[in-house]
């Protein structure tokens, strides 16, 4: 038995070692072949990479062709010539588009969205103001827009006639063929039939090619689509599929497999020799320990193993739904965000089960840990019994049709609540959260008696009230757009070596400026009106424009002084407030037939009561002065009331008026005005201020080029944004940024929604609010502000501010 086991454990040797040999040969000639099939792997993503970058170069001139033939569709049509009937201009765009087949459709819609003129004859006369991308095209004069599920024509190239959303545009729906660029684009690389293209939208949405997914055998390479500075980019993506090599690694030669037979051999019989003395050990082992039977298996360890599984299990389930959990609260983090930032209360109704289900804040604005459930019944009981009927209606029309659906109702007066009198009115605003109507949410905010009446001509008034106010405000955003480059360039030149008299132009030029831009809050003043008579202002500027108005329609040929220094504090006195005032006392020295009009002012601390019933603190003690009567001059005295006015004015910003002379004797006219003062703040930018990197979110390119350019003169590294969902794209990228300026007036997201995403996600960013004074809400308070139009030294002083604090020192 002896002999026979030594003999097994030789050849078990010689067969490990000779096994050993031949994997390891193995081992070397497939790395080899792996090495030379990385090689051709590598050939196979750039032909991909190339080809991607082909065709995306091939979707940009085709979308720049399709401008230049937007405007040429726009010569052929004249939508101005009155001569040129639209069933004409219908039939000139049947001709063109025969000319043009890689269009599906082609026509001419009014500002308002109606269809002009068409090659589809059943299209004139319908409305586009409703779809999505006339909402977009508002402030835009290119507009590329993608369509779900429409084969036949899957986008759309809007292009305005004049200034957007004011003038015609020419819509170009293209066909299946536009972005069928593959052939072409293989034909140019000589590329095989095997590489295909795919485009995808920036929503994900497939334009053009077969979907496809990784794996298989394929390389693959993606390229963005640039679509030029005319156009700016649409966010598609192009992905080139290239198959890889499907031939596998080559037999090696007859000497190879020669020299591997041999080492193979070698190391069997190295096993054998070596079989002698690994046996000693194994026959003592044997000879002592004969009669050795194999050990039963435990079912302990079978136990533990399963257990084991079952842990392993159920932690994966509980990270699993902590992590969904999670996910739960930061979507309920973002809903109260937007509740406390807009006012509006969420709701969301279940129209079978008549469920309605919220959730409300504590006492800190923290979400409750579990939302609130109540029937449809309970809800509607909140409101007058009278108004159910209106609610069922309008719940109703919710479930069949998109859109939003808005009632008014008016809420129970319960105990003390209630008001004789009055009554609570809420506005509710349902949408269809499911295309079946399954589900339906809700947006609801209380009406302020104050709002107007529900009266047809309450509604008309206030309806031309929103009407001038949306008006007012579009003017006086384009303007002070207009002023914010014009300041940004002259701030620019004015850091320039230039001559005095160079010099001299442009504080000229910014001092018009500026003019202009009082002019705008003065117009925000009489159409919005201020509710806050203890806003801040600027005296200096305020005084500076109202005596440029003064002189001009009121004081006519008077001399005018104005000794007011230019970095005095901010007074606590709105703008309208001192504009009155400033013109009743002109008015009074007109009517007098005095001489001059003078105007000084300086800093002031009462450290005791000043005698005009106001404590102690800050002050600008304003002083007012004429010079005598002008013999000659005509006195209309009589019919003088201005004077009475000004203390009426004064008391309501808390301000101290002193009559020392009212200049109807033979002194001339002195009075003194005492303003609460603010807390001096420091205006002027720092000698040294650190280099920030700079997120410039702006929708007008010129302002949004124009403050890029101040920011990079000031030092600072600058990333341009043209929206909200852009710079969401970049954060999304990185988030190495200091500081974010963005525009409040925005499409489709404002900078103060966009601001409220990015503290939420970002909170390291400084957010910038640039506004028209008073545009913006009380919300964004929590955020820095600046005032459009401002200059390179506005956002100097507010980025000092927004200075980490460690660069900063």
């Amino acid at each position: 038995m002896l002999d026979s086991l030594r003999i097994s454990l030789k050849v078990l040797n010689a067969a490990q070692l000779a096994a050993v040999a031949l994997a390891a040969l193995l081992l070397a000639w497939a790395g080899t072949a792996v090495l030379g099939a990385g090689s051709a792997a590598d050939a196979e993503q750039r032909t991909a990479l190339a080809g991607a970058r082909a065709f995306a170069e091939a979707v940009d001139a085709a979308l720049h062709g399709s401008i230049g033939e937007a405007r040429t569709a726009a010569l052929l049509l004249r939508p101005r010539d009155p001569s040129l009937t639209d069933a004409e201009r219908s039939s000139l765009l049947q001709d063109w588009l025969a000319l043009h087949p890689r269009y599906h459709d082609a026509a001419l819609i009014g500002p308002d969205g109606i269809v002009r003129a068409a090659a589809d004859r059943r299209r004139p006369g319908t409305s586009v103001a409703r779809q999505a991308w006339f909402a977009r095209a508002r402030n835009a004069e290119v507009v590329v827009a993608t369509h779900d599920g429409d084969e036949a024509a899957p986008l759309d190239i809007v292009l305005a006639l004049g200034t957007p959303g004011r003038s015609d545009r020419i819509q170009l729906r293209a066909g299946p063929a536009f972005l069928d660029l593959g052939a072409r684009v293989r034909q140019a690389l000589a590329l095989p039939d095997s590489v295909t293209f795919t485009v995808t939208g920036a929503d994900g949405r497939l334009l053009a090619g077969m979907p496809w997914s990784p794996g298989g055998g394929l390389r693959a390479a993606s390229v963005p689509v640039q679509g030029g500075r005319e156009l700016g980019s649409p966010g598609w993506l192009v992905t080139a599929t290239a198959p890889s090599a499907s031939a596998g690694p080559g037999w090696p030669s007859g000497r190879l497999l020669a020299l591997a037979m041999a080492v193979v051999a070698g190391a069997a019989g190295l096993g054998y020799a070596l079989g002698g003395s690994a046996a000693q050990p194994l026959r003592r082992l044997a000879e002592g320990s004969a009669g050795l039977e194999e050990a039963a298996a435990s079912p302990v360890r079978e136990i533990a193993a399963l257990t084991e599984a079952v842990t392993g299990r159920s932690q994966s389930a509980d990270t699993a739904l902590a992590l969904a959990g999670t996910g739960l609260d930061r979507i309920k983090g973002r809903l109260q965000t937007f509740e406390a930032m807009s006012g509006w209360t969420c709701w969301e109704i279940d129209p079978v089960t008549r469920q309605v289900v919220w959730s409300d804040s504590d006492s800190t604005g923290t979400a409750t840990a579990s939302d609130h459930a109540t029937a449809l019944s309970d809800l509607a009981a909140w409101f007058e019994p009278e108004d159910h009927a209106l609610l069922d209606l309008t719940l109703k029309a919710a479930r069949g049709a998109d859109g939003p659906h808005d009632v008014v109702l008016r809420a129970r007066a319960d105990g003390d609540e209630g008001t004789p009198g009055m009554e609570r009115r809420v506005l509710v605003r349902f949408l269809r959260g499911a295309a079946d109507g399954s589900r339906i949410h809700a947006l609801s905010r209380v009406i302020e008696p104050g709002e107007g009446a529900e009266t047809p001509a309450g509604l008309n008034e206030r309806r031309r009230n929103t009407v001038l106010r949306r008006v007012t405000d579009g003017i006086v955003h384009d303007f002070n757009d207009v002023l914010t480059v014009v300041l940004a360039n002259l701030g620019i030149l004015r850091r320039q070596r230039l001559s005095p008299e160079q010099l001299r132009l442009v504080d000229t030029a910014t001092t018009g400026a500026l003019r202009g831009a009082a002019l705008t809050r003065r117009m925000l003043s009489l159409v919005r009106g201020e509710g806050d008579a203890l806003a801040e202002s600027d005296l200096a500027s305020t005084v500076e424009a109202a005596l440029a108005f003064m002189q001009t329609n009121v004081l006519r040929d008077m001399p005018v002084i104005n000794r007011i220094p230019g970095d005095l504090p901010k007074v606590l006195c709105a703008e309208r407030i001192l504009e009155l005032v400033l013109l009743n006392i002109a008015f009074h020295v007109r009517d007098h037939g005095l001489h001059g009009f003078a105007v000084g002012a300086a800093e002031h601390r009462a450290e005791a009561e000043t005698g005009f019933g106001l404590p102690p603190g800050p002050y600008l003690r304003l002083l007012i002065a004429s010079g005598q009567r002008v013999p000659g001059r005509p006195v209309e005295a009589s019919r003088s009331q201005a004077l009475r006015t000004v203390p009426l004015l004064l008391a309501e910003a808390g301000a101290g008026w002193r009559l020392v002379t009212d200049g109807t004797g033979e002194d001339g006219f002195v009075a003194e005005i005492w303003l609460k003062a603010a807390e001096h703040r420091a205006e002027e930018a720092p000698l040294w201020q650190a280099s920030l990197r700079i997120l410039l979110v702006e929708s007008d390119s010129l302002v949004r080029e124009s403050v890029a350019e101040a920011l990079a003169d000031l030092g600072h590294h600058v990333v341009q944004a043209a929206s909200g969902e852009h710079a969401l794209e970049l954060l999304g990228e990185s988030a190495a940024y200091d500081a974010m300026v963005a525009d409040q007036s925005m499409p489709v997201m404002t900078g103060l929604q966009l601001a409220a995403t990015v503290v939420e996600r970002y909170p390291d960013i400084r957010i910038i609010l640039a506004s028209p004074h008073g545009h913006l809400p009380a919300t964004a308070r929590q955020f820095l502000q600046l005032d459009k139009p401002f200059r390179p030294d506005d956002l100097a002083a507010v980025l000092s501010a927004a200075t980490p604090v460690a660069e900063a020192a």
